[in-house]
């Protein structure tokens, strides 16, 4: 088991963020409330947890505030074979480094740690490793997947205003425009939130919000160069999303590159 795949391990990371780096994409009192509500760790005492196997989805549900929640992960590293499967190669190497750990002994020495995280390294080529490409098709198919449950969730709590939670494990990117005399690429930076294609499938969804979670994407600038200051959170009103419009950017799918290069 990753570190990840345990739901209410995501929940703390996000509610280790700081505020100046949250983005409410869509500001409203009930966007803040709902925010807070799982934000703030006294707020979150009043969710009840039904992440577990046996548990009715979703994952989560507020009875105060009438909202249930689901969680799900994504990244720019799995994509599909060609008998249909999904492979993953990063969450494979970092399955058998904590398999490794656990098998040395080694936490023995340490019993106070309750976790440990496992940064793989595949050794793989950077466009093998993080890929736009399957970044986008990665966030399609978990969200529509995820999606397409709704109908059961809401016969587990009728009335209730459904929330997608998604943990984002994508590197920044990049749309590569020219390489300088240095070696340096000169690009402009990807505001995920208003890619375009990604927010043409979040109009598919049938839910009221999404907290888009992306806590991985650092990069860097020559020195002297001004460096955009990207969210690790942007929570989006999905009902009210057309009123990003004018922000949204396409961007060239073969220019696009992440910046672990």
């Amino acid at each position: 088991m990753n570190f990840f795949d345990d739901e209410s391990k995501i929940i703390e990371w996000l509610q280790s963020v700081k505020v100046n780096k949250v983005l409410l994409l869509n500001d409203s009192v009930a966007v803040r409330e709902i925010f807070a509500s799982i934000h703030d760790p006294e707020e979150w005492k009043l969710w009840s947890d039904s992440s577990g196997k046996s548990d009715p989805p979703p994952d989560f549900y507020n009875d105060k505030l009438k909202l249930m929640m689901d969680v799900m992960r994504i990244d720019d590293h799995a994509f599909e074979s060609k008998n249909g499967k999904i492979v993953n190669p990063t969450n494979q190497r970092e399955s058998v480094i904590q398999k490794q750990i656990r098998k040395s002994g080694l936490l023995d020495s340490f019993p106070n740690v309750k976790n440990v995280i496992v940064t793989a390294v595949t050794d793989l080529p950077t466009d093998e490793d993080h890929n736009y490409k399957f970044y986008y098709s990665n966030f399609e198919r978990v969200l529509m997947k995820h999606n397409n449950q709704i109908d059961l969730y809401g016969k587990n709590h009728p009335g209730y205003k459904t929330i997608f939670l998604v943990l984002d494990e994508s590197s920044a990117y990049f749309e590569m425009e020219s390489i300088m005399d240095n070696g340096v690429i000169k690009g402009k930076p990807h505001y995920w939130f208003w890619d375009n294609s990604f927010v043409n499938i979040l109009k598919k969804l049938n839910i009221d919000y999404l907290i888009w979670y992306a806590p991985f994407k650092y990069y860097e600038v020559p020195l002297g160069e001004e460096k955009s200051d990207l969210p690790e959170v942007c929570v989006i009103d999905i009902k009210n999303i057309n009123q990003n419009g004018s922000y949204l950017n396409s961007y060239d799918i073969s220019k696009m590159k992440s910046v672990e290069l």
